[in-house]
């Protein structure tokens, strides 16, 4: 066919796809007019980037992808024309006369111009306009980039950003996070699209789940396509058309920057201007959002030290207290309880403190009720809930408080063991009235804790369910209680007796309320053995085992023991200097 003649207005930049130049556009400048080709349509709009001389492009097996490649009419030699095609050149321009027109079955564009079309015009055409589309995509993205960097250098948030999108390209926006959740919309004044719906419609091309018609795209491998993306939708039935761009900063997939097109089918230079936005949200809006979460870090460090403070009783004065408490709305009047848990995970692990305060979040937004705070940080390897238990209507009883401080730990482990797929120990203080009796709540739960992990307890446990440790509790603390208790455990405790096989062999015997036979069952060994073991004790002790008193008096000193080296242990951990 024959390319008809350039109009003024080809001068102008246009192309059927403005993102690159194509062979089609290249032939309607005036230095190839007029020129011969029986290429089709499709292969004209091959993209064009470079040229090249015949002889330079025969010199060797590269690759010629996007690369024009001039030759003078007596240069040519058919032959040689498949092989260009087969390395991807975008066409062969041949200057001269020429009487017939080559067979296509070469697969790349032959294009036959005057002899007055050299190298070295061609070379610079291609060039001249090659580089004017780069700047021209180059000062529209600097635009881009200049109107929405005023905004995160002012922190407007990510709803600004979406909005600036959304005007720069007359389309709908949307910012969403890695599994598809919106944090910003805004919507287009041509289309209407519920944000859920575009949400919805991603989500399920990602899963592969797309509807018939609309091809499932791996839109979830986002480090597999780093850059812009155009992708078919279905939102709530209808057909529409997606540019997005993924978020990533330091190799961190942190979502997407989304928009919706208007036109159905959108236009090859909307689609083009709107690769161009994305591309500069997605750096811009994931700075802001690297902002925001260091903002909330802060914060979240912050009030962690808060609820430290409140745990430990780290306060100079009632004013400072006070004070603090006004930054958080955490009334200082109120009622209180403290929850705590540990067996979350190994931290050992390099994100076990990720986890842990990833717990800490979620634990504070459990079982949220009006008027009622909830205030969680990490202490160690354990998760400790700060949580208010006098909400108008809880009143009901003299125990509603610890009533409802228990439901709460209870909820507090289902939640845990859910997230982290394993038995997750809790405890709880008794409620305490004040801001400042958290810390009297806290010790209890530590030292409930501690006393249902060396009973291997699998319930949750409460600091008034240990009935008999709380009744012990002073006496444990007592320089006459820890004497008493060494006192009688000494003799089991000795060379002479052992190990500790004899103190755990009496203490089952004490367990079983004297059975012998349970007490065997208990400790895997024979009767005779269990019966030898007890003999040797009774002996060691200078006590008859038989007798309830002397039995009460092992168990005693026993339980004192064990309260007294869990006490130790948590006022270590309260107190480390």
């Amino acid at each position: 066919m024959t390319i008809p003649s350039p109009t003024a207005s080809d001068d102008l930049p246009a192309a059927p796809d403005p993102r690159h130049l194509t062979v089609g556009r290249l032939l309607q400048e005036l230095l190839l007019h007029p020129a011969r080709t029986a290429a089709s349509a499709d292969m004209l709009d091959t993209a064009v980037t470079w040229c090249l001389p015949w002889d330079e492009a025969q010199a060797n097996a590269d690759a010629l992808s996007g690369i024009v490649v001039h030759a003078r009419a007596d240069q040519v030699r058919p032959e040689l024309l498949p092989g260009l095609g087969r390395r991807d050149a975008a066409a062969v321009v041949i200057a001269g006369p020429a009487d017939d027109l080559p067979d296509l079955s070469c697969g790349l564009p032959v294009i036959h111009v005057g002899a007055h079309v050299a190298f070295s015009h061609l070379s610079q055409l291609v060039a001249e306009l090659v580089l004017a589309r780069d700047t021209h995509v180059l000062r529209y993205g600097l635009r881009v980039h200049r109107s929405l960097v005023e905004l995160l250098y002012r922190g407007a948030g990510l709803a600004a950003l979406g909005q600036q999108m959304a005007r720069l390209s007359g389309c709908a926006a949307a910012i969403l996070d890695p599994q598809y959740r919106i944090l910003a919309f805004e919507r287009s004044r041509d289309r209407v699209f519920e944000a859920a719906a575009v949400a919805d419609a991603l989500r399920e091309q990602a899963s592969g789940q797309a509807p018939d018609g609309v091809a499932a795209g791996p839109v979830a491998s986002a480090h597999a396509h780093a850059g812009p993306q155009v992708r078919r939708l279905i939102i709530d039935g209808i057909s529409a058309t997606c540019v997005l761009n993924p978020i990533l900063l330091g190799g961190r997939h942190d979502g997407w920057v989304v928009i919706v097109e208007s036109a159905d089918p959108p236009r090859p230079h909307d689609l083009a201007q709107h690769r161009v936005v994305v591309e500069q949200a997605a750096t811009i809006v994931g700075t802001e959002m690297l902002r925001l979460r260091s903002v909330d870090q802060a914060e979240e460090r912050a009030r962690g030290d808060f609820v430290h403070a409140l745990l430990h009783g780290r306060f100079s004065n009632q004013h400072e207290l006070e004070a603090r408490a006004a930054h958080y709305d955490f009334p200082v009047g109120a009622t209180y309880g403290v929850v705590v848990a540990n067996g979350l995970g190994s931290l050992g692990s390099p994100d076990s403190p990720t986890a842990l305060f990833q717990l800490a979040r979620h634990a504070a937004r459990l079982d949220a009720r009006p008027n009622t705070h909830t205030l969680a940080t990490v202490v160690g390897d354990v998760l400790a809930v700060v949580r208010q238990v006098d909400p108008a209507g809880r009143r009901d009883s003299p125990d509603a408080q610890d009533r409802a401080l228990a439901d709460f730990a209870r909820a507090l482990q289902a939640d845990l063991e859910r997230r982290t797929q394993r038995r997750v120990a809790v405890a709880y203080g008794r409620s305490a009235g004040g801001a400042g009796r958290i810390i009297d709540s806290y010790r209890e739960a530590r030292i409930a804790l501690g006393v249902r992990n060396r009973l291997a307890m699998d319930q949750v446990c409460g600091f008034q369910d240990l009935r008999v440790f709380a009744a012990l509790m002073e006496l444990a603390e007592s320089q006459q209680g820890r004497t008493f208790a060494q006192d009688m455990l000494a003799p089991l405790r000795s060379s002479r007796a052992g190990g500790n096989d004899l103190e755990q062999a009496v203490i089952a015997y004490v367990a079983s309320g004297g059975n012998l036979n349970a007490a065997a069952r208990e400790l895997h060994i024979h009767r005779n053995t269990m019966l030898y073991k007890l003999d040797r004790a009774s002996r060691l002790l200078q006590l008859d085992l038989r007798e309830a008193e002397h039995q009460f008096a092992v168990w005693l000193a026993h339980k004192l023991t064990l309260l007294a080296e869990t006490v130790t242990a948590v006022d270590r951990d309260l107190n480390p200097t």
